[in-house]
């Protein structure tokens, strides 16, 4: 399995639009079915990036991004050492993960099953940070467009040069490898809450 490891800084308020541009710049690459490219292609931040025509899959990145954002709302993480230690209380971080698997058959004695079998993960680690005024925003929205830039790039060159772990197309499925989009720190909180009400009882 290859696993491929993305850390970004943002202002609380870009996080959905960049966070975007890079979901849909992965999937654009790693669906293998018959898909068309978004016309005209989107842009943030001054850059243009790549997308899949897809609504469904359209709709479910926003989904897992509105449930990214409440995440970090409510994420107990606080980031510590960062360049904008000066209004530390609003930074947090969280995690969206995007993993593509490919189905296999098991065979037993008397039966067979299907299972799936992770090959690719991606895991984008997030830091949301508030600016305290003006010219700070200016300036983080600048880094995030050159960090945007840079993940676009590590992206395709990630992609250009690691095709042997892919497996072969066994399928006629528009889509031959699912994925999965998930939010680690939403099951951590969930978790956290459970074991706070089990204290509190």
């Amino acid at each position: 399995m290859l696993l491929i490891t993305i850390d970004i800084v943002l202002d609380r308020l870009l996080i959905q639009d960049v966070i975007k541009a890079i979901l849909s710049s992965i999937f654009f690459h790693r669906l293998f079915g018959l898909i068309r490219p978004l016309s005209p292609a989107r842009e943030v931040l001054e850059i243009t990036y790549p997308s899949v025509d897809d609504p469904a899959l359209d709709a479910v990145i926003d989904e897992k991004l509105t449930r990214l954002t409440a995440a970090l709302d409510t994420s107990s993480q606080y980031i510590a050492n960062q360049p904008y230690s000066g209004s530390a209380q609003h930074q947090r971080k969280a995690q969206i993960v995007v993993n593509f698997f490919e189905k296999k058959t098991r065979k037993a004695w008397f039966s067979k099953s299907e299972e799936e079998v992770c090959w690719e993960e991606w895991i984008i680690n997030i830091s949301s940070i508030t600016p305290r005024n003006e010219s700070e925003k200016i300036r983080v929205a600048k880094s995030a467009e050159n960090q945007l830039q840079t993940i676009i790039m590590k992206v395709i060159d990630i992609v250009n040069d690691n095709k042997d772990h892919i497996p072969p197309i066994a399928t006629t499925d528009a889509n031959p490898f699912p994925y999965q989009i998930s939010i680690p720190s939403e099951t951590e909180d969930s978790w956290g809450s459970v074991f706070k009400k089990i204290l509190v009882e």
